[in-house]
């Protein structure tokens, strides 16, 4: 379905309805996706969904450019994820005790692995590097943007996100092998 956002806003913006839901049918997928990568918890997703469409209508007005709006309402969501996993107290980031792992990283062909198979290796992940390869890679937050939102450093991002990679490499070279 395409819009035209920056005509829907501004209906919107004068209280135009049907100019919302049009929005928030264009971005819904979407935008839950993103929320579901860091709370797995479906109905959980569905509500912070809801919160952060409606954080965005309210904070309409202060949208400057409306083509960015895909990108300010994601991060209203992964904020509002975040915070309810800090909520929650289900930010469990072990960062202290990332094993020492060997430097050498191999390149693998993942182009005979599925979508689904990734996906599963990348939820096998502990819950603190997942998080952090989640943001890096899949939000694309930089390394003093995760710190920020995680309260951890930024070299303990970078640590992360290494050993994330280097277990998903791991996972991901035992699932082609078999």
């Amino acid at each position: 379905m395409s819009i035209d956002l920056k005509k829907n806003i501004k209906a919107l913006r004068k209280g135009n309805q049907l100019a919302g839901f049009q929005i928030y049918q264009h971005f819904a997928k979407a935008t839950y996706n993103s929320i579901l990568r860091l709370v797995p918890q479906a109905d959980e997703a569905s509500d912070l969904l809801q919160e952060s469409f409606i954080q965005a209508f309210e904070k309409i007005d202060s949208l400057e450019n409306e083509q960015a709006f895909g990108g300010w309402l994601k991060r209203i969501a992964i904020n509002k994820a975040l915070a309810h996993l800090r909520k929650q107290n289900r930010v469990a980031l072990s960062l202290d005790e990332v094993p020492e792992i060997d430097a050498v990283e191999e390149d693998l062909d993942l182009a005979p692995l599925s979508f689904s198979q990734i996906n599963a290796a990348i939820q096998e992940l502990p819950a603190g590097c997942r998080m952090i390869f989640q943001l890096y890679y899949l939000e694309e937050y930089s390394h003093a943007e995760i710190a920020t939102q995680l309260s951890v450093s930024v070299s303990n991002s970078k640590t992360q996100l290494h050993y994330a990679r280097h277990l998903l490499q791991e996972k991901l070279k035992s699932v082609y092998e078999t």
